[in-house]
């Protein structure tokens, strides 16, 4: 706006110094005899030199006209050498007849060539400064004359040729021009409408350039001061660095636009924007963009906005709602609801150039939808009372960002089921891992630029095939720096507390965890994470660790810390102990193997350990299993990344089962300590007890106890024979 008064002043500076040198010359007849003379005096009013280089051309009846070729207003001091504003060729004609009555009826005013330079310096100084001056001047000495309405003045047209403005503001560092300024009109006159034509190119600094045409047809009604604009088409073409080579093209069209200045209110009806996005990573074609809106209403004096039926079309995808907007000048603030239609991202994305990864399930981002009330500002925006469907999630609440230049992300949200890992990558063939997947590899460069904070709250969820009810998981990130705290949960009959810390300032990300588990149901726990049924059993886990890297494989690998566990009531799938050890023992002793009664299982009523985790492996060294006939105890290690097991056991048998059917031959083995080992992976444990280890230790023992006794009775043989010679 304060280019646009800027604009006016210098225009009529220029329709003054026209309407001066008009008049000299009707009275001297021969201007360019009087060149000088017209020069002076506009010196004298304007404060600047004028230049009257080209020559002058008058001509009486029926018009009275002026042609002038070169012309040029000098520049403020300390501005340059170059002219403030200079013309190629001018030409102005008025009716002599109509003039003489006191109506101005004036015919094509045509202006070719003209240059003028707003600048700003290095001290804040406008170059334009003391012709301001001069024109308020002017005006409080009108104000203080008669006040009579002038006469009404009608113009056949006005047509304006290769005319240029620079704006340059030395303090900022910032340069804009506009270029190629071409208009023209049909015949002016107030309240009649009249066809408008203009083209220009608007410049920013040296890279991006903004082409405009602009096609209407026009009544101006002066008196009241309102404009009407019919059927407006504004061609608007973007260039630069980020676009194509040939330019990003905008079609603006509407029904109509009016403007009453003098209440400074603005109305569009029927306003349609359409282009065609190019440049890299888009489709060759381009993104079809249509915005709609039915009816806009602007009301500078009350800084107020109105968008009905809003409609925004993105290569198929339709937002639509209704826009309120207050402040707009001081505070600008829009509000409203907004809803988009259903799509199938799966569909829309590759129209935008976009292609979705493979996926788990093929079946997801199949449908995606939203509505919510926005609110934007200067410096943020939030979405309230929000629904967004994808697939079959639904996530309500509020979500918004809370600065643009940190894009500070803010929610709270409810969602009624999330399966996460529907959406991972599928396994990856021929991987030959324990579960076959491909490492995640971690975002640090988003870890790091990520700014939220917020709440989010799951019915249902899973997550790396663990699956959680009633889950309540904060966020709080900032500067490389995300902790998920507090994360909370329902599972599998337990709860779940953790706190997840990933610090991704350096080259790698370092991740703690604080995790507990309690009252846990093992056996569907191993079902969905290990994809095991070989554990069974109710209880509890604590671990406290660390580890660093890029990827998630990185992560586990690098893991150091701690971790206990007690676990009740249960049992070990698909081994019975018990049964392998009267197997072993019959193989041993070349007899029948026993026929197995129940299923494989090994049934214990407690199992307790802690142990410490190194690279990734847990070594524990206080494992203890009480079971109804067994005690066990032992040592061994878990390797995490490779999911497998390797324990060393010793099982003492308590007492033998009533049920068994070898009661009296067993009964050998009571208070025995037998070996046991456990190896292998989690979904494939193999237990072996060594009977023959604890024979071979048996035999051994007896023979020390023989040999002891046999020792025992030569020494009572050599006493008695030392004391018998004693006595000779």
């Amino acid at each position: 706006m304060r280019i646009l008064k800027i604009a006016v002043y210098v225009a009529a500076g220029l329709a003054a110094l026209i309407v001066v040198a008009m008049l000299l010359i009707v009275l001297l007849v021969d201007p360019n005899h009087y060149r000088n003379d017209i020069e002076r005096l506009a010196e004298r009013q304007l404060g600047r030199p004028l230049s009257l280089d080209g020559e002058l051309k008058l001509s009486v009846f029926p018009w009275l006209a002026l042609q002038t070729g070169h012309a040029s207003i000098g520049e403020a001091p300390g501005f340059g050498e170059e002219p403030f504003v200079s013309i190629r060729e001018a030409r102005v004609s008025a009716k002599l007849l109509p003039l003489l009555r006191g109506r101005f009826e004036v015919g094509a005013v045509r202006l070719a060539g003209a240059r003028i330079r707003l600048l700003t310096d290095a001290q804040g100084r406008n170059n334009w400064d003391d012709l301001v001056a001069r024109q308020a001047s002017g005006q409080s000495v009108a104000a203080a004359s008669d006040g009579a309405a002038p006469p009404p003045i009608i113009i056949a047209g006005l047509e304006i040729r290769d005319a240029a403005l620079l704006i340059e503001n030395r303090r900022e560092g910032t340069r804009r021009a506009v270029r190629d300024f071409n208009l023209k009109t049909g015949r002016l006159q107030s309240g009649e409408p009249f066809d408008f034509t203009a083209g220009f190119v608007l410049e920013q600094e040296a890279s991006f350039s903004i082409k405009v045409h602009v096609v209407t047809h026009i009544t101006a009604d002066l008196e009241r001061n309102v404009y009407r604009l019919a059927e407006p088409e504004i061609d608007v073409t973007l260039s630069g660095p980020e676009y194509p080579r040939e330019g990003l093209p905008f079609q603006v069209r509407a029904g109509v636009l009016e403007a009453d200045i003098g209440r400074k209110r603005y109305q569009l009806d029927g306003l349609s924007v359409a282009t065609r996005w190019k440049g890299d990573g888009f489709p060759s074609a381009g993104v079809p963009i249509a915005l709609q809106a039915k009816v806009s209403d602007l009301d500078l004096a009350a800084q107020t906005l109105e968008l009905t039926d809003v409609d925004l079309n993105v290569a198929g995808a339709q937002l639509g709602g209704r826009l309120h907007g207050a402040g707009i000048l001081d505070a600008p603030r829009i509000s409203g609801p907004l809803t988009l239609a259903p799509i199938s991202p799966r569909e829309w994305l590759p129209r935008l150039g976009i292609e979705l990864p493979l996926t788990r399930d093929p079946e997801v981002f199949k449908h995606l939808s939203f509505s919510s009330q926005v609110t934007l500002d200067k410096s943020s925006a939030q979405f309230t009372d929000m629904v967004m469907q994808l697939d079959d999630t639904t996530a309500k609440g509020m979500l918004g960002v809370a600065d643009f230049d940190t894009m500070a992300l803010r929610f709270d949200l409810d969602v009624d089921r999330l399966d996460a890992d529907r959406y991972l990558a599928p396994p990856q063939e021929g991987a030959g891992g324990p579960r076959d997947e491909t490492p995640m590899p971690l975002p640090l460069e988003a870890l790091r630029k990520l700014d939220a904070r917020g709440q989010l709250r799951v019915q249902e969820a899973v997550f790396a095939g663990i699956r959680f009810t009633q889950l309540r998981l904060g966020v709080n990130a900032r500067d490389g720096k995300v902790r998920f705290h507090p994360a909370e949960a329902s599972m599998y009959g337990g709860r779940y507390n953790g706190d997840i810390g990933i610090d991704a300032a350096g080259k790698e990300a370092q991740v703690t965890l604080d995790e507990h588990v309690s009252g846990v149901d093992f056996a569907p726990l191993f079902k969905d994470f290990f994809d095991s049924e070989r554990v069974s059993g109710k209880g509890s886990a604590n671990i406290k660790a660390s580890g660093r890297g890029r990827t998630s494989d990185d992560i586990v690998r690098t893991l150091n810390g701690s971790l206990d566990f007690s676990v009740t009531d249960g049992a070990l799938e698909g081994a019975d102990l018990w049964y392998e050890i009267r197997r072993a023992r019959a193989l041993l002793k070349q007899e029948t193997v026993p026929a197995r009664s129940g299923p494989a299982r090994t049934p214990f009523t407690a199992a307790t350990g802690s142990g410490v985790i190194r690279g990734g492996v847990l070594s524990n060294d206080d494992l203890r299993v009480a079971m109804q006939y067994l005690q066990v105890s032992g040592q061994g290690t878990m390797d995490i990344p490779a999911e497998t097991l390797d324990y060393r056991l010793l099982a003492t048998v308590m007492k033998i089962p009533r049920e068994s059917a070898l009661g009296e031959e067993m009964q050998e083995v009571i208070d025995a300590e037998i070996p046991v080992t456990v190896t292998g992976p989690f979904a494939d444990l193999k237990v072996r007890p060594d009977v023959e280890g604890y024979l071979k230790g048996r035999v051994k023992e007896r023979v020390e106890q023989e040999k002891q006794k046999v020792e025992e009775k030569i020494r009572e043989k050599l006493g008695d024979k030392l004391q018998d010679l004693f006595k000779r």
